[in-house]
């Protein structure tokens, strides 16, 4: 319960601390796989060619966040896989990737189950880049 409450703390300020902010940002998706729905959130905005970072969040339903993943991320067939940073037990996981083409580009995100009954369980997602701004 105090995990839960935890989160959805730590969520709110987040989402408060956005909102005072005038920078659009890019959302990518939501995608489904299993029962995880996930979305990526794109800085700068708009994408730019080089060094971007992505942040996958990871849930179940609204509010649970989705946890016991390896989250990995790349924007190229020819780049190598970069694993993405787990922001504690929140389902939001980060990474700067190397953007060559913001244009005709999408993020691949690769995801393996590490914990739970689906244990091993893997897919690869795809986020195209060019996307439409939202306003936070």
């Amino acid at each position: 319960m105090k995990r839960n409450l935890s989160v959805f703390f730590i969520t709110v300020f987040a989402g408060l601390l956005s909102a005072c902010s005038n920078e659009r940002s890019v959302i990518l998706g939501p995608q489904q796989w299993q029962d995880l729905s996930f979305q990526v959130e794109a800085r700068p905005s708009p994408l730019r060619v080089g060094m971007n970072e992505f942040i996958v969040v990871a849930s179940h339903g609204k509010y649970k966040p989705g946890v016991g993943l390896v989250v990995m991320l790349r924007a190229s067939e020819t780049e190598e896989w970069r694993q993405a940073i787990q922001d504690g037990y929140t389902g939001v996981y980060r990474r700067a990737v190397k953007v060559n083409d913001p244009a005709a580009q999408s993020l691949s995100v690769h995801v393996r189950r590490v914990k739970g009954d689906n244990e091993g369980d893997e897919t690869v997602l795809l986020f195209p880049l060019n996307q439409k701004r939202v306003a936070q």
